[in-house]
């Protein structure tokens, strides 16, 4: 569990099981939307890519992962764009990322 994640939890539910719940479901659903972000970006669909990265957004910053908040806050910005080599970019990124996890 990345560090930022678990301080950022327990702050908020002072509890180590609920914690873990979270983060595991956390974990779990990143790996299914950074598939996501690859299928959209591959196919350059940047209407599918802008709600997949708000989700990826939304739930990184409410486990507390700021690093891949920020990247796909950015994603977001390059979809709205249409910006393919910076989508691409991003999405390296956030894979990265989730490597921590």
């Amino acid at each position: 569990m990345k560090q930022c994640c678990r301080d950022y939890l327990m702050e908020q539910f002072g509890d180590e099981d609920v914690v873990n719940e979270i983060y595991a479901e956390y974990a779990s659903s990143l790996q299914e939307k950074i598939l996501e972000l690859e299928n959209a970006v591959s196919r350059q669909d940047w209407t599918a890519l802008d709600p997949v990265a708000h989700a990826v957004k939304g739930n990184a910053l409410a486990t507390g992962d700021a690093d891949i908040a920020n990247a796909a806050i950015a994603l977001r910005t390059a979809a709205k764009m249409s910006d393919g080599a910076a989508a691409r970019s991003l999405l390296a990124k956030i894979r990265e990322f989730a490597k921590e996890i």
